[in-house]
């Protein structure tokens, strides 16, 4: 049984109008985005970006991110097939007519990214639009909640797993919400698939949909006299149950594309169980960790306070969390709990007037989706900041209930106050995003080391060997380390790299060319104008350079 559809058809497009002026400020206030500009989103970007750059038919569409000489001097592969296929062909699509322009490409990538962050804060509205009835309340209600910390600062991650998956979840549940009203059973199901050829978050959202959907149709069933007979038929016609079903397969097939391609690119070297994407699948959703990680944020006491915070953030714009503080990551504990005692205020109140609250089950998917996805997932969420974009329902959620409540006791005019209000905190959060952790100095620094590398790109043959010194502080969460890393990641696949290898270092003698920061003029110099990384080709004269190790140093021929 569905609700009675809601129209939106007759009405003002205004507020339509003001979300998309609104949205147009992230692509505005976006000087910097052919830049790794950001500590954090840097080596994820440069590893998604590099993905989709080396994705083609020449290797079965298999999502590797570098290649490199084995112990005996064989080309392996590093698959990277942890997400479905349709972020990566995107980005590759976008980026195919700016040839080998490093900048371009990251910037082509980025506005794709704001593109999908749009579009789902778009699907966001439409939904809202059907669920309160009142479009100034479904702007209100979206300016807000993508004014947060997390949609602003990783709405240009280049990632599958990040504002492409996002889209898909606000998809999805904008195709629940046209089913619950109107009965439009395929294109939730077009929409769901759709979803999960772009990233795997959505899945968290199905499951509770199914819950809810499949529990209130057996709270109904078993008042029937004939309970047993309908359980059987509530199985095999239930949407929600061929919902489950569709999503599952499609999801499966996904995945054995993606886990075949993997295989294969391993030369069958390597059996299922050890495949790197089902490891990362372990490691996701066990405790398969390296004792790299401080594991004592797994503890559930501190896993759920960190989640708390996490909601907390997402309730605040931008602008009004930085000012405030709640960004401060010196003492969580007084903005958790004042997080928790504001949460708890706001949903006692609104539950005094439940029973004029509509769609309650849709509400409820929406908020409590992503609590379904870190509980699963709990070894990646721990330690994945952006994780918190999907806390994004919460706001969504209790922002509408609450202008619903002011409305009835007020009038439109005061929602179409707040949305005003609104759109400048959404435009102001915006203006002070585009330049969070980023200088004078470290633009230029970034600038030079990008070019750098393109440079060093361009001047490289396809199937060489490189030989690469990894710096001592290639991990550390500095400026150099993620440009740098970005930028050797964009070598990867052209090139065949072997970096500092402990156990079998004589292999570089089989690299063609050398990367490094020192100067050597004399030394077969192919790159004359870099300023901070510079490309050698094999020659007598790299033995002045005094930092490869003396087993490298290669003779003359």
């Amino acid at each position: 049984m569905t609700d009675k559809p809601t129209s939106i058809r007759n009405g003002p497009y205004i507020p339509l109008a003001l979300l998309l002026l609104a949205l147009s400020t992230i692509f505005l206030f976006s000087g910097e985005r052919g830049l790794f500009y950001r500590p954090g989103a840097n080596v994820a970007t440069a590893n998604h970006m590099t993905v989709a750059l080396n994705l083609s038919p020449e290797h079965n569409f298999v999502g590797y991110y570098y290649r490199a000489l084995n112990d005996d001097g064989e080309t392996v592969y590093f698959p990277y097939n942890r997400f479905p296929l349709g972020g990566y062909a995107l980005i590759k699509l976008a980026a195919m007519p700016l040839g080998d322009n490093l900048s371009a490409h990251l910037y082509v990538g980025r506005l794709l990214m704001l593109s999908f962050f749009s579009a789902a804060a778009l699907f966001a509205y439409l939904a809202l639009c059907r669920i309160a009835a009142n479009r100034w309340v479904a702007l209100t209600s979206t300016l807000l909640a993508f004014s947060s910390y997390y949609g602003l600062f990783y709405n240009d991650m280049v990632a599958t797993n990040g504002m492409p998956d996002l889209f898909g979840v606000m998809l999805t549940f904008h195709g629940m919400v046209i089913f619950t009203q109107e009965g439009r059973f395929r294109q939730l199901l077009v929409k769901a698939c759709v979803a999960l050829l772009l990233g795997w978050h959505v899945y968290a959202l199905l499951l509770t949909f199914i819950v809810f959907g499949m529990g209130s149709e057996l709270i109904r069933l078993f008042r029937s006299p004939r309970a047993s007979v309908h359980f059987y038929l509530l199985l095999l016609r239930s949407h929600y149950a061929i919902l489950g079903c569709v999503s599952l397969l499609v999801g499966m097939a996904v995945l054995a594309f993606n886990f075949t391609n993997e295989y294969l690119a391993l030369n069958g070297e390597t059996s299922l169980a050890e495949l790197p994407s089902i490891q990362s699948a372990i490691r996701r959703t066990s405790l398969g960790l390296s004792h790299t990680y401080d594991t004592s944020i797994l503890e559930w006491q501190s896993f759920l306070k960190e989640q708390l915070y996490r909601a907390g953030v997402a309730l605040a714009p931008y602008a009004l969390a930085e000012y405030s503080g709640l960004l401060s990551k010196l003492d969580r504990t007084p903005w958790t709990l004042l997080c928790l005692v504001i949460g708890s205020g706001v949903i006692g109140a609104l539950l005094l007037d439940l029973r004029r609250i509509r769609h309650k089950t849709l509400l409820a998917t929406l908020a409590l989706f992503n609590f379904c996805w870190v509980l699963l997932a709990r070894q990646h969420a721990a330690f994945h900041d952006f994780e918190g974009v999907y806390y994004i329902g919460i706001p969504l959620v209790l922002f509408t209930l609450a202008l619903l409540f002011v409305r009835r006791r007020l009038d439109n005019r005061t929602i179409v106050g707040l949305a005003v209000a609104a759109l400048a905190i959404f435009g102001l959060s915006s203006y002070q995003m585009s330049f969070v952790d980023i200088d004078a100095e470290e633009a230029e620094f970034q600038e030079a080391i990008s070019s750098d590398f393109q440079a060093i790109r361009g001047k490289m043959p396809q199937n060489k060997v490189v030989y690469i010194p990894v710096p001592s502080n290639w991990d550390a969460d500095t400026v150099f380390a993620a440009t740098a890393r970005a930028s050797i990641y964009y070598l990867y696949g052209r090139v065949l790299v072997h970096s500092n290898h402990p156990d079998n270092p004589e292999l570089c003698r089989l690299a063609d060319f050398v990367i490094t920061a020192q100067r050597e003029e004399g030394a077969a110099l192919l790159t004359p104008n870099n300023r901070l990384r510079f490309l050698y080709e094999r020659s007598p004269e790299l033995i002045h350079i005094t930092h490869i190790p003396e087993v490298c140093q290669w003779k003359s021929g």
